[in-house]
């Protein structure tokens, strides 16, 4: 009788454990892969304004982007794994709605670890044409609070944040993205 008990209690357990696991792993795929629980409405928020550099040492404001087009920022370094696996997607998305978006890919400079001539070297290895900026004064980290990279921000028209991401992200995930800013 007690070994009856065990193994309904046993049972039991294992079932609570399985609903638990499907439907954590569900609500937490989607909350990886940005898709956007319905029920939950997303306030906006206004994007930080920041200054970085160009190639040839211009400064670059975000500020001076706002009422054009909308922004995609993505925040990388040459050294950083996941960085360089989503750069094909950026570049294929900067290819493909340029005319529509302005891209600023800001490279975390911090002189030591990444330098100017590391960040271009990486493009020019990798066959990627795309340009870049320089996060010369960590304008951009500050402004974000950067703890990891990559970082991609879809910022709209008039200046407000409507999808922030840490964390490397795919080509669906950026182009439902750039689809939502062109809307």
């Amino acid at each position: 009788m007690k070994n009856i008990w065990k193994v309904i209690l046993l049972t039991l357990v294992l079932v609570v454990l399985i609903l638990v696991v499907k439907f954590g792993y569900g609500y937490l795929t989607g909350q990886y892969l940005g898709v956007e629980n319905s029920n939950i409405k997303q306030e906006l928020k206004e994007a930080n304004d920041f200054e970085v550099y160009d190639e040839e040492g211009s400064r670059v404001k975000l500020s001076d982007y706002k009422g054009s087009k909308p922004v995609v920022i993505n925040i990388w370094a040459s050294w950083c794994g996941p960085c360089k696996a989503e750069m094909p997607y950026f570049e294929d998305a900067i290819n493909k709605y340029s005319d529509k978006v302005e891209f600023l890919m800001i490279n975390l400079t911090d002189g030591q670890r990444e330098t100017k001539e590391k960040a271009l070297k990486f493009l020019k290895d990798n066959n990627l044409e795309m340009d870049i900026l320089f996060d010369l004064d960590y304008s951009a980290a500050n402004a974000y609070n950067i703890r990891g990279i990559p970082r991609t921000i879809f910022i709209d028209k008039v200046g407000n944040i409507i999808y922030d991401r840490e964390g490397a992200l795919n080509d669906e995930i950026l182009e439902t993205n750039i689809k939502k800013l062109i809307k």
